[in-house]
């Protein structure tokens, strides 16, 4: 009895300790990436599912490491769709067009290496990193021909998550309309992002993202995405955006790069190391991404240690480097990410060219333009200049009918002037707070929104 006794309690002391370690790492809330939840989740469905996508993804990786294979530089466009799924009691989970918008702006400055912080990557990493020329739009015609914005809006009154530890089941239920969720479009041709929330209405989630891998990979068995999470991304309504109204949790900065994350698992790309509990028990390194030009780390430890090198390795010719809190694919805090690597970005590309390449043929996007910060169907309905101001600036409308102008700041709120409702073709107006902010134009039958500069 006493032996008995002795091992349940060596078992609850384990447990008791990998559970709060894993609470105290959740305290940071970087990323909380369901990507590992997802494929043991695939797993319990499809036995060797892990196995196959593993052999699959050394192969894109030994792709990715031979210089020799390098795709071309066009730059490709992926079709987007927003899925906005929000509790009746929850009005704020129905997030606004602009916080939308501004996530696709983003993306496309984190696919370009255009972010204005790519120049806080250290000189060590500067060799490595890449503009993987991958751009975003949301869709502007819908898989039955009709003109959309790209946006779908879902009330429910379900819930989608577990409070307490991820739950792929649960939170699947988000993409689909017999569940309370929203149906997906035709996976092949658009990106769809389901938005709401995924924690079943915990105050602290676990679960930030998610994002399925590309379907049908050489080497994986048939049918290898189960229809019970269906091929795509889903995101916690208070960890998208950088213009987010909603506090994720105190002191924590949400710029974006939660979907940034995702969508790089979409397109093929693994954390930079894959271990899970690394470090719980010593540290665990050689269990990376298996790309040359990512240093290996134990990716157990979040914040944005720039002084920490937890594993010894050799990137070409630049030695030993520290671990890249700078990427997009770690763990670290979104405040100091800043970068994809040239292998993370062939990789990409790759599967776009092949996996993913409905994507670049989409109709959603070939035959008109689309509704974004700058470039919209009604862009010549509306001017703001001068932009960036020092403050004053003026709002050109030539739709010659009735429009209501509203001025939004960057925590999607509107401002004073909260809304004007005026024909005047030419307004003049004045912000005396730096900062971004969008000036949105509606009439009856179209919409503009601009982002505005005030500095």
């Amino acid at each position: 009895m006493t032996s008995i006794m002795k091992t349940t309690t060596a078992i609850l002391i384990l447990f008791y300790f990998v559970f709060n370690n894993k609470l105290a790492a959740q305290t940071d809330y970087s990323h909380q990436c369901g990507f590992n939840d997802m494929l043991d989740y695939q797993e319990t469905l499809i036995p060797g599912f892990k196995e196959s996508a593993n052999t699959t993804y050394r192969g894109l990786a030994a792709k990715a490491n031979d210089k020799n294979s390098q795709s071309s530089k066009a730059i490709y466009t992926i079709p987007v769709v927003f899925h906005v799924v929000w509790n009746s009691s929850s009005p704020q989970q129905n997030l606004d067009d602009s916080v939308l918008i501004e996530q696709i702006a983003v993306l496309n400055e984190d696919y370009s290496r255009s972010n204005l912080d790519a120049s806080n990557t250290r000189p060590a990493f500067l060799p490595i990193v890449a503009d993987a020329e991958i751009q975003f739009e949301l869709a502007c015609i819908d898989p039955n021909g009709n003109s959309t914005n790209g946006i779908v809006r879902v009330q429910t009154t379900a819930t989608f998550g577990n409070a307490f530890l991820p739950d792929m089941a649960s939170v699947s239920k988000i993409q689909k309309s017999t569940q309370g969720g929203s149906d997906p479009w035709n996976q092949s041709e658009y990106l769809n992002i389901w938005i709401g929330d995924i924690n079943g209405g915990s105050s602290t989630p676990s679960l930030l993202g998610v994002a399925t891998p590309p379907a049908n990979l050489p080497n994986w068995p048939a049918n290898s995405t189960p229809q019970d999470l269906l091929d795509g991304a889903i995101i916690q309504y208070n960890a998208f955006g950088r213009n987010n109204p909603n506090i994720f949790a105190p002191g924590v900065v949400i710029n974006g790069r939660t979907v940034t994350h995702e969508v790089g698992h979409y397109l093929g790309v693994r954390h930079c190391a894959e271990n899970t509990f690394g470090g719980l028990l010593g540290s665990i390194c050689g269990d990376d991404d298996g790309l040359n030009d990512t240093p290996n780390c134990d990716q157990s430890q979040q914040g944005c240690d720039t002084n920490r090198n937890s594993c010894t390795d050799t990137i070409g010719g630049l030695g030993d480097l520290p671990d890249m809190v700078e990427n997009y694919m770690d763990y670290s805090d979104q405040d100091c990410q800043n970068s994809f690597t040239q292998g993370q970005a062939t990789i990409m590309r790759s599967v776009l060219e092949n996996e993913r390449v409905g994507l670049l043929t989409s109709p959603g996007i070939g035959n008109c333009n689309v509704t974004s910060i700058e470039n919209n169907v009604y862009e010549h309905f509306m001017d703001v200049y001068p932009n960036p101001s020092t403050g004053t600036f003026i709002i050109n409308i030539r739709n010659g009918r009735k429009t209501e102008i509203r001025i939004i700041n960057s925590l999607g709120e509107t401002i004073s002037p909260t809304t004007l409702n005026t024909t005047e073709s030419k307004i003049e107006l004045q912000i005396n707070v730096k900062g971004i902010y969008f000036v949105s134009v509606i009439s009856d039958d179209n919409s503009y929104t601009k982002k505005l500069i005030i500095k």
